[in-house]
């Protein structure tokens, strides 16, 4: 990620989130419940919450990295990552107020990253002792993993 203007990747943030409130704007509680992704597949409702708890995960991240020396992360696996659709409720949850956490934990990533300086975002951490990243990772990550998302609602929108 050497040499990525922090620019593009704040903007990114920012145009990803509005993308997904305009992609969700009228879709109501009930079908964000009830379509899912094939027969086994989460629903939007579900999408969404994974995305409002992952991102936090990432929020976590970057604090990390910019409050700590070295911060090591743990790698989430995927049974991790179904343990948090029954623990935290997916199903039960409503819409609106997820997404309002998610551009609310967007827009506070955000203000926190907007004043960094090259050195700050330059600060690294780690998730193995070969495995070094710096602040654009989390970032980055961020960006790519709303995008799988965001196609993965879109598509489910459309039937």
């Amino acid at each position: 990620m050497k040499g990525l203007p922090k620019e593009w990747l704040l903007e990114g943030l920012e145009q990803s989130a509005q993308t997904l409130a305009h992609i969700l704007a009228d879709v109501s509680q009930a079908r964000a419940s009830a379509i899912r992704d094939g027969d086994d597949g989460w629903s939007v409702l579900e999408i969404m919450c994974h995305l409002r708890d992952y991102q936090a995960i990432f929020a976590e991240r970057i604090r990390r990295i910019l409050e700590e020396e070295d911060p090591t992360f743990q790698l989430y696996d995927e049974e991790a990552r179904l343990r948090m659709v029954v623990e935290n409720e997916y199903a039960n949850q409503n819409l609106r107020a997820v997404l309002e956490d998610y551009l609310s934990t967007r827009r506070a990533i955000i203000e926190r990253l907007t004043p960094l300086d090259d050195a700050q975002w330059k600060r690294e951490g780690r998730f193995a002792a070969d495995d070094i990243v710096d602040l654009t990772m989390p970032v980055v990550h961020t960006l790519l993993h709303d995008a799988d998302h965001k196609e993965q609602i879109a598509r489910i929108l459309r039937g």
